[in-house]
């Protein structure tokens, strides 16, 4: 619920593939492990609804879903995503509510908490809708605003990092309206192999949309693929965070290099670089090797001069249906102090 870019870029990844006649259901428990979360299971169902037209639309996607975890972390949410007029209008919309444990590292990734995390929990219901509208004479280019809201408590647990001292639990709203410019020539949306997917997000949380905070967040991400071989596909990312003002601990910038809890390293700025092979080895089976880098710091200096965390890792995963290239499978992050296995559904990027 904190990873709202996160969050929306899973919605994204059931939007295209080989388009559909007829209706078709998705019934799956899926197993869920990451740093952050801890492990447990999801349980998605999803309708992949016929394409609107005969011009290559994509399938207008729903789904529920739910998620348990070993941290007695839990979600439950809905999303729709629909593409209207021949593609020139794509909408996206979702809403859910659940509770997370989560543990507060400090800013920067240094510091008394940095050694010392601080258990923390949000309980926060949460809404999202956007619009965008394909840019005339375009392809690949949308544009359009979104709206962000969500209302909660956020509880400190003081009591147990030292006994002597009393739990903290505050109500919160956070608002935002914002405006997401895309560009998006890949070949498909689940595993692609050619193409360019580049996405700049601005969102402005204030008083007048109803947030408990005023700060301004940017993401800016760009993904390239290439096939080399036949069975060989070279991916490449960079991804920038900035926010702007009073922004809440729980939303600020964060690398996210794999294999770190993304609480580690958030502060004002966060930017990760990163590059990943993939092999098909086997028919419905892929092999995957891919190193992150990542920097963070407070806005006062480079980003370059702030402190880093890296990764390097591998995979193996596996083609969950016949018609669509959307892979499940284990993965292994081998960072400077641990190492740490992890499930991915879906491409990182």
């Amino acid at each position: 619920m904190t990873e709202t870019d996160a969050f929306v870029s899973n919605v994204e990844k059931g939007a295209s593939g080989p388009n559909l006649e007829t209706g078709n259901w998705v019934v799956a428990p899926i197993p869920v492990s990451n740093p952050t979360m801890g492990t447990g299971l999801q349980l998605a169902t999803l309708y992949l609804h016929p394409s609107r037209d005969d011009n290559g639309s994509p399938n207008p996607t729903s789904g529920l879903g739910a998620m348990y975890t070993d941290t007695d972390s839990w979600v439950v949410g809905a999303f729709h995503q629909d593409y209207l007029f021949n593609d020139r209008l794509r909408v996206t919309a979702a809403a859910g509510t659940g509770s997370l444990k989560l543990k507060y590292y400090g800013a920067g990734g240094e510091g008394f908490f940095a050694n010392n995390p601080l258990d923390y929990t949000i309980d926060m219901a949460m809404g999202f809708a956007r619009a965008q509208w394909r840019l005339p004479h375009s392809d690949h280019w949308f544009l359009g605003p979104a709206l962000i809201y969500g209302e909660g408590d956020v509880a400190m647990e003081f009591d147990r990092l030292r006994p002597v001292l009393p739990g903290l639990s505050k109500g919160i709203a956070v608002g935002g309206a914002g405006l997401v410019l895309t560009y998006d020539s890949r070949d498909n949306h689940y595993f692609p192999t050619q193409g360019i997917n580049f996405s700049a997000t601005y969102f402005d949380f204030s008083d007048a949309l109803g947030s408990d905070f005023d700060y301004g967040k940017t993401r800016l991400s760009l993904s390239h693929y290439r096939q080399l071989l036949p069975d060989f596909v070279l991916a490449t990312n960079a991804a920038l965070e900035n926010t702007s003002g009073r922004a809440p601990f729980f939303n600020q910038a964060s690398p996210g290099v794999r294999g770190y809890n993304r609480g580690e390293y958030m502060d004002d700025d966060a930017l990760k670089a990163s590059i990943e092979g993939r092999y098909s080895i086997l028919p419905r089976w892929v092999w995957v090797g891919f190193y992150d880098y990542g920097w963070v710091n407070n806005g006062d200096k480079q980003i370059f001069d702030g402190e880093t965390a890296h990764s390097i890792g591998t995979g193996l995963r596996w083609q969950t249906t016949r018609d669509k290239p959307l892979h499940i499978g284990v993965d292994v992050a081998f960072t400077e102090d641990d190492t740490v296995f992890f499930i991915q559904l879906g491409e990182s990027f």
